[in-house]
């Protein structure tokens, strides 16, 4: 089973910028500039004097694949928005419990969904709310519950599960099938050596930086 995982942000910095300006309004208000709408990363002309131990091409890469990333979760929001009037994570979740096969506890969610405690109480409460789920009694913890889905929460997966396979064949409708296969080979690359790099110690944030004359902030 896949959904999505919480939502995520692009990346940002002075040396980043978008390849055109469009905006779009949005939730954090007017003229609030969408992922998708930002295009691809561009470094400045300058990037290689600014940072001469980097590659402007691989940052251009990171950055712009976080960028897809909250792109194709800020769409994916928005018709999970419109279709039930909840956020992303209430479906995520009952997409979790409804593939489990078991009773989960709200810790055990948690986990499956990586966001915290917090946030998972604050995600069951929306969903029964709905009539989607209930807390029962965790007959081997006094001190825990057990996620049970509702026939109401389960009508509801079942709607949004092929829903979300559509969204999914609009988003990538622009690659050919060959296209498709050499993006998940690539991407997987980079997941792979993300998960090396992952078992290793965290790399120091060190190296050299010309800062460059455009950052001066001039005296009013």
């Amino acid at each position: 089973m896949w959904l999505a995982l919480p939502e995520s942000r692009s990346l940002s910095t002075p040396s980043l910028s978008p390849s055109n300006s469009a905006r779009r309004p949005g939730r954090g208000g007017r003229g609030r500039p969408g992922a998708a709408a930002l295009g691809v990363v561009r470094v400045d002309k300058d990037f290689g004097v600014e940072y001469p131990n980097g590659d402007g091409a691989s940052t251009e890469v990171m950055a712009t694949l976080v960028r897809v990333g909250g792109a194709l979760l800020d769409e994916l929001s928005r018709a999970i928005d419109a279709t039930f009037g909840v956020p992303q994570a209430a479906i995520t979740a009952l997409a979790v419990i409804d593939g489990a096969g078991e009773f989960l506890t709200p810790s055990q969610i948690s986990e499956r969904m990586l966001i915290s405690g917090a946030s998972m109480t604050a995600t069951l409460d929306v969903l029964e709310r709905r009539g989607w789920i209930l807390r029962v009694p965790n007959p081997l913890d006094r001190r825990s519950v057990l996620i049970q889905m509702t026939q109401d929460g389960q009508k509801t997966i079942d709607q949004a599960l092929p829903g979300i396979r559509l969204v999914e064949l609009a988003l990538m409708s622009t690659l050919t099938k060959a296209e498709r296969k050499s993006l998940m080979d690539i991407v997987g690359k980079i997941l792979g050596r993300a998960a090396t790099i992952a078992s290793e110690e965290p790399i120091p944030l060190k190296g050299v930086r010309h800062r460059p004359a455009r950052l001066k902030v001039k005296a009013p």
